[in-house]
């Protein structure tokens, strides 16, 4: 059963490894920009960006951390992430925008790195592989995923659209890609898990040596 799964993963790549590449190239890209943006902010901005730097630390070391507050959130944000990708994959102009959020993913997440280790060094390291890295290990994956899936779909409709008698192979598509994009936000549910109930361990630990 594995080794089927990943012959199927195997050859699902190998067809849409040029889909991968500008996927991939978006999100690298993204980091590169929140990265940079990060150190392009005002003394204002820096400012006030530490201040609440601080606060957090000092509300993670003293309150009870409300992890199913948490994990309602992260799992609001990627699946209005997950079924907004999914919903622009069903439409022809969807390609760019798709690129476009999976950038902006890059970008959050290059960003906050980029500001912990400006503001932190080191510790600033540290502090990114406890609080981001866990679950986005799981959530960047199936995010790139869901937007070549969402992207290829989006092809396919391009294809089809100077085709006839392709309605029946269409809707049979549509639900193969629907049902494959719910099964890869259960792994997203397990990120979120992670970010709700582990990350937050990990961060009041830490917290107590900012």
């Amino acid at each position: 059963m594995i080794r089927r799964i990943n012959d199927i993963v195997a050859k699902h790549i190998q067809g849409n490894l040029i889909t991968y590449f500008f996927v991939i190239l978006f999100f690298m890209t993204g980091i590169s920009s929140g990265a940079f943006m990060s150190k392009a902010l005002t003394d204002f901005q820096n400012k006030e960006l530490i201040v609440y730097l601080k606060n957090f630390f000092s509300i993670v070391d003293s309150k009870a951390i409300n992890n199913l507050a948490i994990l309602k959130q992260s799992l609001l944000n990627n699946f209005q992430t997950g079924i907004i990708i999914w919903i622009l994959g069903v439409t022809v102009i969807g390609i760019p925008l798709i690129l476009l959020i999976i950038g902006l993913r890059g970008f959050i997440i290059g960003f906050t790195v980029g500001f912990f280790v400006k503001q932190m060094g080191f510790k600033g390291v540290i502090f990114s592989l406890v609080s981001i890295l866990p679950q986005n290990i799981l959530i960047v994956p199936c995010t790139v995923f869901i937007g070549v899936l969402g992207i290829s779909f989006s092809l396919m409709l391009i294809k089809n659209k100077t085709r006839k008698n392709t309605r029946y192979s269409i809707v049979n598509q549509f639900f193969l890609y629907s049902t494959i994009i719910a099964m890869i936000h259960i792994i997203i549910v397990v990120g979120c898990l992670i970010e709700a109930y582990i990350s937050p361990f990990f961060i009041k630990y830490i917290s107590t040596y900012m």
